[in-house]
């Protein structure tokens, strides 16, 4: 079997597979993209349960690319799956990405040869096994691209139809008029439910943790609008590097507790009423790190809620007295009419922190109390620990090894390591975007192009400099490990059982899973490394005699 030879090789095919693609082959180098599925998307291939829509409004949500924007306009404040794979169709067509990308194509193994300093991979897929060569590798798996499901005990008897939201059947699964249950109230359980609420026959909703869903406020945008605030786009995303979750707002610059109490309640309706992210990023600067000012907002935000929901034990579930973490520290869901689902007869909630689930039968779900007859069951995210395996999930899952056969599971098996949020020690020109101690909250496209331009920015100057194994150091990785430690446990972020420490996979300890010092000063932090010629790395060049 003939293995190709290229300067980089790209793994996955969503927005950092392609920013990478797009900007490296401008470069002059010669690259592949390796995508798992039949099409480029990540995320938006697979997320086409109902309701799954973006929570990044326009125009944030998409490349900046002028050649991009210019010609394409959304429908929506807030797009739907439907649109997003219509757009990601519209850039491969407009930058004829489809002719350095392969699918269908599952990588198997990755190993790095310290002899000719280049990673070896091999793919499997429908036309059988692929392997290539290249110096560079660049992973761009999501942060979330590893589905997550515990062993639900007798889930394989259950009769009727069955999906996971990340793995939702291309056919769909209908369920209009049908007896459904929902187990999750995280990111896609309140979508799923506040789209199929309507048209069930009966909703089953099993929760363990309220959701604290802040409004979407989702409108529908035309095109002569977009057109007229186009010609402020590139403001718009000269901004977004600048604030701390990469939106084009920020922090009130000032502790909360410095307003009157008339003046922070009229600031919380002024960002509750602009829905989004508002209310979250938008608010005072002491929201994640000060539990009085925390508190506060909680208490507001169920006051909103509360006047929502009619039916008094439901609102104490959904709604609780006292939160259930933190406000803020766990993503809020963006809901267009989650709550009102709750107010009709035919929808039930079921709190399985008192009534845990024992089993799923072949009709449906058994509690500790009673069992739940279903036609259709839907697991969704968070309860009992469903959803992602964040972060690291997808590194785990592959044959990947660097400096004398190291595999990445020994490597992290006492705690994840990383240089940056960008690289690993041990593993020479591996780079990765969105993953692993990486900065968040964060719009993802923007975390993308920012880590994406460092690592690009990194390959040219080693090509430039005949560098040919560009590895961070042990030290480097521990103090970048104990910085953002330090960062996680200066927040609130501690408080709370998150995909940000792991906490929603039973195998992993709680660890701190991101930067948290916000997306403006991670960049100055990474761009320091670049301007001070990279000293937390070692550099060889592979001398000629060893080819």
């Amino acid at each position: 079997m003939t293995k190709e030879t290229y300067d980089v090789i790209i793994v996955g095919g969503g927005f950092g597979g392609i920013y990478h693609l797009i900007h490296l082959r401008n470069l002059g180098l010669k690259c592949k993209l390796i995508e798992a599925e039949s099409d480029l998307g990540g995320t938006w291939y697979w997320n086409t349960y109902p309701g799954a829509r973006v929570d990044s409004e326009i125009p944030i949500y998409e490349f900046t690319l002028p050649e991009l924007w210019k010609g394409w306009t959304w429908t929506e404040r807030f797009p739907g799956w439907q649109e997003l794979q219509a757009y990601f169709a519209y850039v491969d067509d407009k930058l004829n990405l489809h002719k350095d990308c392969r699918f269908n194509s599952r990588v198997t193994h990755t190993h790095w040869d310290d002899q000719l300093h280049v990673w070896h991979l091999a793919c499997d897929g429908k036309d059988g096994i692929y392997k290539a060569t290249a110096r560079h590798l660049i992973m761009c798996m999501g942060f979330a691209s590893k589905p997550y499901t515990p062993k639900l005990k007798g889930l394989e008897t259950f009769q009727g139809e069955w999906s996971h939201t990340a793995r939702w059947p291309k056919e769909g699964i209908k369920t209009s008029g049908k007896r459904v249950g929902v187990i999750g109230t995280g990111a896609s359980g309140v979508q799923v439910i506040q789209e199929i609420g309507r048209h069930v026959e009966h909703l089953t909703v099993f929760q363990r943790t309220p959701n604290l869903a802040i409004p979407m406020s989702q409108y529908r945008v035309s095109e002569q609008v977009q057109d007229h605030f186009k010609p402020v786009y590139e403001d718009i995303y000269r901004k977004l590097p600048t604030t701390f979750g990469s939106l084009p707002f920020d922090w009130i610059p000032r502790p909360m507790m410095k307003d009157s109490g008339e003046e922070r309640e009229a600031t919380f309706q002024t960002l509750w009423n602009r829905g989004g992210f508002h209310f979250w990023l938008a608010n005072y600067q002491d929201l994640l790190r000060d539990k009085a000012s925390n508190d506060a907002v909680y208490a507001f935000w169920r006051k909103k809620v509360s006047e929502r929901i009619k039916d008094p034990k439901k609102r104490e579930l959904l709604a609780p007295p006292v939160a259930p973490h933190p406000f803020g520290c766990k993503r809020p869901c963006q809901e267009l009419h989650f709550y009102e689902v709750f107010n009709q007869d035919n929808v039930d909630l079921v709190d399985i922190s008192l009534n845990p689930i024992l089993e799923i039968t072949p009709k449906g779900v058994k509690t500790k109390e009673k069992e739940y007859e279903l036609d259709v069951l839907i697991l969704a995210t968070v309860e009992l620990d469903i959803g992602f395996d964040t972060y690291t999930g997808a590194f785990m899952d592959l044959d990947l090894r660097g400096l004398n056969g190291e595999t990445i599971q020994d490597h992290w098996r006492d705690r994840t390591t990383t240089y940056l949020g960008m690289t690993i020690d041990n593993f020479p020109n591996l780079y990765f975007v969105h993953g692993p101690q990486g900065p968040a909250p964060c719009n993802a496209p923007t975390c993308v192009e920012i880590q994406g331009s460092w690592v690009i920015q990194t390959i040219e100057y080693l090509r430039q400099h005949g560098i040919t194994k560009f590895t961070p150091t042990s030290h480097a990785a521990l103090t970048y490990k104990r910085h953002i430690d330090s960062l996680f446990n200066a927040t609130l972020f501690p408080l709370t059982k998150s995909l940000h420490n792991c906490a929603n996979v039973a195998e992993k300890e709680d660890k701190a899973n991101n930067y948290f010092g916000g997306v403006s000063v991670y960049k100055q932090e990474i761009m320091e490394e670049i301007e001070r010629g990279y000293p937390g790395f070692q550099r060889e060049a592979l001398r000629m005699a060893r080819l």
